[in-house]
């Protein structure tokens, strides 16, 4: 049910940063239904720090979205629906009609595309898991997803350091992955400290669930330094991730407006956006500023409920002056940690470690009581759960709540599963919140931190399987905003650059069907538009059901409709 609430304050969204952009070098000659031919300029494009080509657009003052109108496309495929071609119109936000090919005459106000029976039309997409504002300051920042030692990272940073601005910011990295460096104890304070003394100097392990800080950060963030490893875990560094994210409007929104026109590019429509700040009044301003292109749903944590009861909130309203854009989602309750930084909790220890099981942040009865005062608020729950453990007393905990949750609840990660706790999910009507692109950085610390269990952890196919609704998401900025790579690791459980070789697929039978992957990250939840569906649509140059895994990650979005306006031509 949506509902809807009073206006948030408004602030000044400035002119977009200066990015680099590399041009295509040919157009594409479109025919429309009265015979005219438009041929439609070649789109500039982007090179995103994940290496994806995606469409740009001008300064966001000058920003706008293509109007909603009455389209028609004519001669077009249907992604789930075979061979035949068909007419699609599209009219007041709505799938109106779908018809056989010619058997529908084209009204007179359409604007009408011709796919020449060669390209697709099918729904838009999703990515279920985003911390969207932190993804989009990711290519202001170093990442060391490759670096080998911490003897590479320091120096790397020493590099980089003089280029950054002295801007009161901090000056973060990203994504260090020290399951096989010989010097893990060498990243810590002191080491930071001597490249860094005076600005906040942060670099986040992968998974951001832990982090290594200098003095000047450690101070920032409210540690003392003196004799401090410079390393916070889980709710210190969440806390730290708060206010390394308090970054100015100004720069912030900027930022976000590029990341959602490079997902829009992607064929993305949708996100839940679950970034540790409380952002409802964010995305309200940035609608209200130009940042139109996504439909976005705010997760909020524990520290923000009190708020968010005393203002009325509920899952699913709707907040005014966003055009219907921005809705409030669930109540995010975070119970374990990471396989990373091996505090994702466990039925047995680490190796190496005999009293380390990870940790589970709440007793059971807590979180029941957690869970039970957001329902009663009118919350769904997203639950993250990775280790065996804690999705075990996950479930368990959501069997023992007083009233079931409201429809749209998940675990998150859901990374590894005890199989015999699997029917829980079914029964409970849960949805698995699976991040694909995890399984591909996890899969030599799954054998290091799980050994003998690794053909328990990323289980999608026997999720499927069992009957649980699947949801794709990136987590970014743990991994990137890209469902088409996602798409393909859930289908062909392989990395870019591997596909071609032999045996490559890491524990092949949990292999998602093209179907299964495809329904989890479309915008109904459905293979195929149908009549009265929301008109989300993306127009594709081949069958995402045949494709290859090459074939998905090289996918090039002609068009992005967002409600019957185009959020991305390229046509």
């Amino acid at each position: 049910m949506e509902r809807h609430f009073l206006s948030s304050s408004v602030h000044p969204l400035p002119s977009r940063l200066d990015f680099h952009h590399i041009t295509r070098s040919h157009g594409r000659t479109l025919r429309l239904w009265n015979r005219t031919v438009a041929t439609i300029g070649p789109p500039r494009t982007t090179l995103t720090a994940a290496g994806r080509v995606l469409a740009s657009h001008p300064p966001a003052h000058r920003q706008t979205s293509l109007a909603m109108s009455t389209t028609l496309f004519t001669n077009a495929r249907l992604v789930g629906r075979g061979d035949e071609t068909y007419s699609v119109l599209v009219r007041g936000g709505r799938i109106a009609f779908i018809e056989a090919s010619g058997s529908a005459s084209p009204p007179p106000d359409a604007k009408v595309h011709d796919l020449a029976g060669s390209s697709f039309v099918a729904p838009s997409l999703i990515d279920a898991h985003t911390h969207f504002p932190t993804w989009a300051m990711a290519a202001k920042r170093i990442d060391f997803y490759t670096a080998k030692s911490a003897a590479e990272v320091l120096d790397r940073v020493r590099a980089w350091l003089p280029e950054q601005p002295d801007d009161g910011l901090f000056v973060v990295g990203q994504r260090m992955r020290v399951g096989e460096w010989p010097d893990v104890a060498d990243m810590n304070r002191l080491a930071l400290d001597s490249l860094e003394t005076v600005r906040p100097l942060v670099l986040f392990f992968a998974g951001f669930h832990s982090l290594c800080a200098n003095s000047a950060a450690l101070k920032r963030i409210g540690f003392e330094p003196e004799g401090h490893s410079g390393v916070l875990e889980e709710a210190d560094c969440f806390g730290a991730w708060t206010k390394i994210g308090q970054i100015p409007p100004a720069v912030l929104d900027v930022a976000v407006d590029l990341a959602a026109r490079n997902a829009a590019a992607m064929g993305i429509t949708e996100i839940l956006d679950l970034e540790m700040d409380f952002n409802i009044d964010h995305w309200t301003r940035r609608v209200q500023k130009g940042t139109d292109v996504l439909r976005v749903r705010c997760g909020l944590y524990e520290q923000h409920l009190p708020s968010a009861i005393a203002a009325g909130y509920k899952t699913g309203d709707v907040l005014p002056n966003t055009q219907g854009l921005v809705t409030v989602g669930p109540h995010k309750i975070i119970t374990d940690g990471s396989l990373g930084s091996r505090t994702a909790c466990c039925h047995d220890p680490y190796p190496n470690e005999p009293e380390n099981f990870g940790h589970f942040e709440y007793e059971p009865k807590t979180l029941k009581s957690m869970m039970e005062k957001a329902i009663d608020a009118g919350f769904a729950l997203a639950v993250h759960a990775i280790g065996d453990k804690a999705n075990q007393l996950t479930l368990q905990t959501f069997a023992s709540l007083s009233k079931p949750a409201l429809p749209g609840s998940s675990i998150e990660h859901a990374q590894l599963l005890t199989f015999s706790d699997i029917p829980l999910f079914t029964g409970l009507g849960l949805i698995a919140s699976i991040q694909p692109a995890h399984m591909v950085d996890d899969r030599e610390l799954c054998s290091q931190f799980w050994p003998g269990r690794e053909h328990r952890a990323y289980a999608f196919k026997t999720l499927a399987d069992a009957g649980v609704t699947l949801k794709l998401g990136s987590d970014a900025p743990v991994a990137k905003v890209d469902p088409w790579d996602a798409l393909a690791v859930a289908i062909f459980r392989t990395a870019a650059g591997e596909e071609d070789l032999p045996s490559s697929a890491w524990h092949p039978e949990q292999c998602l069907t093209p179907s299964e992957a495809w329904r989890a990250v479309t915008s109904n939840g459905k293979i195929s538009l149908e009549v009265g569906d929301r008109a989300d649509v993306v127009v594709l140059p081949m069958d995402p059901l045949k494709a290859d895994a090459k074939e998905l990650r090289s996918m090039q979005v002609m068009g992005t409709m967002l409600g019957g306006r185009w959020t991305h031509f390229a046509m």
